[in-house]
């Protein structure tokens, strides 16, 4: 078959497109960018941002084996922090590996929402980076601390949060999830908090507990046992354990794992006041018992569950009174269940939301189901005195 002119000068045109647009765009030579791990950033005397970028040197990475690199930059803004540190080493920052950014406890107790902009616009910048806030340290000191297991300490946060659901002791919250609840106006963002703890060798991360922000600025903090009481009323307890004191008697301790857990919330009205009741299943297995009880059969069985069912709400009774009155924060999300659920009466008293969560009480049930005793079911026997 002929081919006519036209055609041979159409198939000469796409083959020339083709060679010309092979490979990509914007392709960099990796010797050419400082690959982002963790980032740090601290407020200095002056009022400038203190950045401090871990990143990860891949020479001899073939055998798996990598070791941090830290840039310190000092600039108005995260932006300008990350162009000046091309003038440290001529190499451009490259986010889409990073796995952490650490705030100081200062720091974030300004508006934090200047110093993550450029995060949340960033196209190289990803989603499901973590936040967390230093507790007492700063958090350059944090990111260069002591790594047990990984050598980059960005990336043993990063294996750490996402062991959460095994440890229910922090909220596990990525960045793109922080940055849609601070454009909510009827529930209160939260991040994780670390801190360092001293251990062999030196002192390490230690990632545990919750930080509260409020309007954007960090208003305090909930150890981890508060935290694990916060996420029961959240719906995002998936695992952890919990232990239960003088069962039957003084001295007497029974473990538990928690193997599932749901939460349902729903605001109700009773008596012309508005109050949100909460209903938590939680199943369990008995792990460890320790004085020689018998928990394991009736009547210790149904003891067991009672003091553990009294416990339970207790703690988290005295986490929800705090946080209503020492940091006035619906982290719980109550206001987003009252938009949903009685928009009708939302829309009455959003705009008075703070001072109403004030007062707001709380209707609390759980039901604890214990339904096993992991390879035994018999205690071990008490010593005698």
């Amino acid at each position: 078959m002929m081919i006519s002119k036209v055609n041979k000068a159409v198939l000469a045109f796409l083959i020339l497109v083709i060679m010309l647009t092979t490979g990509c765009w914007n392709y960099r030579e990796v010797e050419q960018l400082a690959i982002v791990a963790g980032v740090a950033l601290d407020k200095n005397e002056d009022g400038t941002l203190q950045v401090t970028v871990e990143t990860v040197d891949i020479r001899g990475g073939t055998q798996g084996t990598y070791e941090p690199e830290y840039i310190e930059i000092e600039g108005e803004s995260l932006f300008e922090s990350n162009r000046r540190a091309i003038a440290i080493g001529g190499k451009r920052l490259y986010w889409s590996h990073a796995k952490a950014i650490i705030l100081s406890k200062e720091l974030a107790e300004e508006d934090i929402s200047k110093y993550l902009d450029f995060l949340f616009r960033d196209q190289e910048a990803r989603e499901d980076i973590w936040i967390l806030v230093s507790k007492d340290s700063t958090a350059r000191e944090v990111l260069q601390s002591t790594s047990k297991f990984k050598n980059i300490v960005a990336f043993e946060i990063d294996d750490t949060m996402r062991s959460q659901r095994s440890l229910s002791r922090f909220p596990n919250i990525e960045l793109y999830e922080f940055f849609d609840r601070m454009f909510y106006t009827n529930v209160s963002p939260v991040l994780p908090a670390v801190c360092l703890e001293e251990q062999a060798g030196g002192a390490a991360s230690k990632v545990g507990g919750t930080a509260i922000f409020k309007n954007n600025k960090l208003v305090g903090f909930l150890s981890e046992k508060e935290t694990r009481n916060m996420l029961w009323l959240r719906d995002e307890v998936e695992g952890g354990f919990y232990v239960v004191d003088n069962v039957m008697g003084e001295g007497n301790r029974v473990t538990l794992e928690i193997h599932k857990s749901k939460s349902g919330i729903k605001p109700i009205i009773e008596d012309d006041v508005l109050k949100m009741k909460a209903d938590i299943r939680i199943d369990v297995f008995i792990v460890e018992i320790s004085g020689g009880v018998n928990v394991i059969e009736n009547p210790g069985r149904e003891i067991l569950i009672k003091k553990a069912t009294e416990s339970i709400k207790a703690d988290i009774m005295s986490t929800y009174k705090k946080v209503q009155d020492e940091y006035k924060a619906d982290i719980f999300g109550f206001g987003r269940e009252i938009d949903m659920h009685m928009p009708y009466v939302w829309n009455e008293i959003k705009n008075d939301w703070d001072e109403r969560f004030q007062e707001t009480e709380l209707v609390l049930n759980a039901d604890i189901r214990v339904n096993g005793t992991a390879t035994t079911r018999l205690p071990l026997p008490k010593g005698e005195k």
